[in-house]
């Protein structure tokens, strides 16, 4: 198609309004190259089943025909997304995080759209939001605030929303939808998304607020309804970072942070109908106090390192994937279940003030390790075996190989030593860390 289309596809190089061209926004949605390409995405991110039971998989056995006749019912405009399958995660505090899951086919059509209009909001979003867009990550918005902090903005209003996703009006939200989408159409696929209802226990909701979260187009809808936030904070020269509904605003005095302070709770409660969290909402002197964003804690405007819970966190995961009490292949263990972890944990947490952390980290895993291998083995004369491989001098020692004790102890690391665990692959935190500071390295 010659001709360069703008975001409500219109084709320019026409002189007058009556020789452009429309091309409707729901076309390009439904044809199949954008539709195949959803499909990868939805498979890529895999995701549980919907109400319909229906699985990732199973779509694909028949991917073809299933796509097919989701393009048909976009075309015939008889497509009706399911409601969304309601299921809770744990938080750190505690309580628990509702989400909610649609069906794959409803996932499809989601990333289809998706796909084509997110490039028209995308043309609208300010530099200081940086959650679930393209080319943009939690590190870029982290190392925006530091870079704040550092030129002297260190009162910081540490705002928290209360059930963001949960709580959003959908006429509020529409309405800043249509400022950029006219075709009616796709309109109605996101108002039916919006209101496909929740199915709980085997009883059905009508959600009049809200947009799930866990559905593809859920994260883009976040960022356009909090964009008038953006707007507002740059516009009166205010230095926010926000990544979806977790914002933080750096001020150089407490007066200032104060008004700042007041300004945006009006306005995200008068304006937009959201709630701030009363008790979670607070000013720090970050000179003084810490804060915690996206699980990193920020100290004197310059120490960056992960919070007490990100840690904690991690340490019951750890503990989680290496039971002391099971009987396993260690090698299996660490490939399948501990090496991806430690990857995700320690590239996210990685790029700051980690080192001496990750280094104590590491040797708490490997003792956790040994103390595995040997409840593995079970039989001391096994321990005996690999001791005699590796040339050990003197007596054969005596221990217990179900006590915790006995992993510290010399002939176990002599047994187990850290070359051996890198010869069986196992990550190592600090050289994440050192990868991503070779100059300290």
């Amino acid at each position: 198609m010659n001709g360069k289309e703008d975001k409500q596809g219109f084709r320019e190089g026409a002189k007058t309004p009556q020789k452009r061209k429309w091309y409707s926004l729901i076309d390009k949605i439904w044809v199949m190259p954008n539709m195949e390409e959803a499909f990868k995405e939805v498979k890529r991110n895999r995701g549980a089943a919907g109400v319909d039971g229906i699985t990732v998989k199973a779509f694909e056995f028949g991917v073809e025909d299933n796509v097919q006749i989701l393009q048909r019912e976009l075309q015939e405009k008889t497509y009706k997304p399911r409601p969304v399958k309601r299921v809770y995660i744990p938080k750190a505090d505690g309580s628990k995080r509702p989400l909610g899951i649609p069906t794959v086919r409803d996932r499809v059509v989601q990333a289809s759209v998706r796909r084509i209009i997110e490039p028209i909001f995308e043309a609208k979003f300010l530099d200081c939001s940086f959650g679930f867009r393209p080319n943009r990550s939690a590190h870029m918005a982290l190392d925006k605030v530091r870079k704040d902090l550092m030129d002297g903005y260190v009162y910081v209003i540490d705002a928290d929303l209360k059930s963001y996703f949960d709580t959003i009006p959908h006429d509020k939200l529409m309405s800043l939808v249509r400022e950029e989408i006219v075709d009616g159409s796709v309109i109605g696929l996101l108002e039916s998304f919006l209101q496909a209802g929740v199915m709980e226990g085997g009883s059905f909701h009508l959600n009049e607020k809200g947009s799930p979260q866990g559905g593809v187009i859920s994260p883009l809808l976040a960022n356009v309804y909090l964009h008038p936030l953006d707007e507002l904070m740059t516009e009166r020269g205010h230095r926010i970072t926000r990544y979806a509904d977790d914002f933080v605003i750096c001020c150089k005095s407490q007066k200032g942070a104060e008004r700042v302070l007041k300004s945006v709770t009006r306005f995200l409660e008068e304006k937009l109908g959201l709630i701030v969290h009363p008790e979670k909402t607070k000013i720090v002197n970050n000179m003084k106090e810490t804060f915690v964003f996206l699980g990193h804690e920020f100290k004197k405007g310059y120490w960056v390192k992960p919070s007490e819970k990100s840690i904690e966190k991690f340490k019951t995961k750890i503990k989680e994937i290496t039971k002391r009490n099971q009987t396993i292949n260690i090698r299996v263990l660490v490939k399948e279940k501990l090496n991806p972890y430690l990857r995700g944990w320690g590239n996210y947490f990685g790029h700051w003030h980690t080192k001496t952390m990750f280094t104590e980290f590491d040797k708490w895993i490997r003792r956790r390790l040994r103390s595995v291998q040997l409840r593995s083995w079970r039989k001391i004369r096994k321990l005996h075996r690999e001791l005699r491989r590796r040339k050990w001098e003197g007596e054969l020692p005596r221990l217990r190989m179900y006590a915790w004790r006995s992993s510290k102890c010399t002939p176990v690391h002599t047994a187990l030593s850290n070359k051996w665990f890198r010869e069986i692959g196992l990550v190592f935190l600090v050289d994440i860390y050192n990868e991503h500071h070779p100059q300290r390295g």
